[in-house]
């Protein structure tokens, strides 16, 4: 993502010693370059990032607010012009080159309050319109699928050919209104089903105000015989509310149970839309006593009983950095941030559900997680706070580059500090600070959320140490102490 990029890059200059670094005036183009990337007007949204996989002919792009795509075929040579209706780039063009079928695409700002993204096929081949989909994951984020391109004939070629609406949104293309005929939830599937008897889209988003995820569907009316599911006891969802929202508009809230995750719609008809619950990936405590730590540093604190949880229902939302075929940075040895995190989180997450708090974690094994789903899963189980655990790099040149950094943005402050301090106490890690940042996971989440770099896999310290089994037990056991003791403090005010 190119807010991540300019989030790495800044990182990456503070990381420099004084004689390293760019003169003031550079580093003054390099924030105002930035700010200029993530300011725009107050009204409009921007383009946060896009990916295109020439493998599968897909593009993905994800947007800050709600948007609806336009399209049409341009043909000689053959271009998908996509319009993004109240969206800003907020940058100047880009013009990426491709091999193959597609030749390249470009993204620029078409007039003051619509990007617009141009995808260009090799000359000589087109598109068939019709099996263009667009599918909108939330109203923010969607997935354009491309048939494979074929060899244009040499007998038609239209000047303009426009995409059909059916094809982009799933819009229905029968007179009339779709009748949402039932809501159910498939308790072997753990999906909600939300029936139509017509084609249909829809968009989503977490509501805050409601404390409910909302479904949108339209253009629908709710069915003469529709009904609220009954939800029984041990039901992954607490509560179903359907509402008519206006003329051409239905609305599904949800409100899943206590420590319940949502996960992803899909649209697996034009008729069907679908909502997978997902049980929370906790880790079980396996006895109620405080762990014994040794420590590989500071024997001296090893054995310090570990604070209790405070009283009342408290959810810790811990995010392991990466995964899957992410690997995050590599260090010393091929050291891999991924396996790193992975293995502290999963044990602060056991040493706080053995203190009482009910513990969650993004992912619990090596999987692919993009950055919106990590914020939602913390949103949807009213998380009381947030921690995501990294570990941080630098030019593998650069070895004498050693120590723990911790970000906060705006109230994630007192998390931050006391985190860091007992990690400094508890392990005796160089001390790199407590500092201020735009991480998109911590701008995006609405409770205390703080991003813990547990040091340098391209330190020579750093690497050794995070390479010990041993010491990730110790630093583990020093971030859950932070986390208990902001909870209690935060209790007590």
């Amino acid at each position: 993502m190119v807010v991540k990029f300019f989030d790495s890059l800044i990182r990456w200059y503070q990381h420099q010693p004084s004689t390293h670094r760019f003169n003031q005036v550079a580093y003054s183009v390099l924030l105002a370059g930035f700010a200029g990337l993530i300011a725009a007007p107050a009204k409009a949204a921007r383009l946060e990032s896009w990916q295109f996989n020439p493998s599968q002919n897909q593009l993905e792009i994800t947007t800050d607010a709600g948007v609806q795509p336009k399209a049409q075929l341009v043909a000689d040579p053959t271009r998908l012009v996509i319009d993004l209706p109240g969206i800003v780039l907020g940058r100047p063009v880009i013009n990426e080159s491709m091999s193959g079928t597609v030749r390249s695409m470009r993204i620029g700002q078409f007039d003051r309050d619509t990007t617009r993204i141009v995808i260009e096929l090799a000359p000589g081949y087109t598109l068939e319109p019709s099996q263009i989909k667009f599918r909108g994951i939330t109203d923010r984020r969607w997935v354009i699928k491309l048939p494979t391109p074929k060899l244009a004939s040499s007998s038609t070629k239209p000047a303009i050919a426009v995409v059909p609406q059916s094809s982009l949104d799933s819009r229905p293309n029968e007179s009339g209104l779709a009748a949402i005929e039932s809501v159910e939830l498939n308790g072997s599937s753990d999906q909600l089903m939300i029936q139509a008897n017509k084609p249909i889209r829809y968009t989503s988003r977490w509501d805050r105000s409601l404390a409910a995820y909302r479904i949108e569907i339209s253009p629908a009316q709710l069915g003469n015989s529709v009904k609220e599911p009954e939800l029984g006891a041990g039901s992954p969802i607490s509560r179903i509310k359907l509402r008519q929202e206006n003329a051409q508009t239905v609305a599904v809230l949800v409100q899943p149970a206590s420590g319940i995750q949502l996960g992803q719609m899909n649209q697996p008809s034009q008729r069907l839309v679908t909502l997978q619950v997902q049980r929370p990936r906790v880790v079980p405590a396996t006895n109620t006593t405080s762990p014994r730590v040794m420590s590989v540093f500071n024997p001296a604190v090893a054995n310090i009983p570990m604070p209790r949880s405070p009283n009342g229902r408290v959810v810790v939302m811990i995010d392991p950095g990466h995964g899957g075929p992410d690997p995050g940075a590599v260090g010393v040895n091929g050291l891999q941030e991924k396996v790193i995190v992975l293995d502290i989180s999963n044990q602060v997450a056991a040493l706080l559900q053995r203190q009482g708090v009910q513990a969650l974690l993004t992912r619990a094994d090596d999987r692919d997680l993009d950055l919106e789903p990590r914020v939602q899963m913390a949103e949807q189980s009213n998380a009381t706070v947030f921690v995501s655990i990294h570990a941080n790099a630098i030019s593998l040149s650069r070895p004498e580059v050693n120590g723990l950094e911790t970000y906060y943005h705006e109230s994630g402050l007192g998390l931050a500090q006391t985190i860091h301090q007992n990690v400094l106490q508890f392990t005796g890690v160089r001390d790199r600070g407590v500092r201020k940042a735009r991480f998109y996971v911590l701008r995006k989440t609405s409770m205390p959320s703080v991003l813990v770099e547990v040091g340098f896999v391209t330190g020579r310290d750093d690497a050794s140490r995070l390479s010990n089994p041993a010491y990730r037990t110790q630093m583990a056991d020093a971030i859950a102490r932070g986390i208990l003791q902001y909870l209690q403090r935060a209790a007590r005010l």
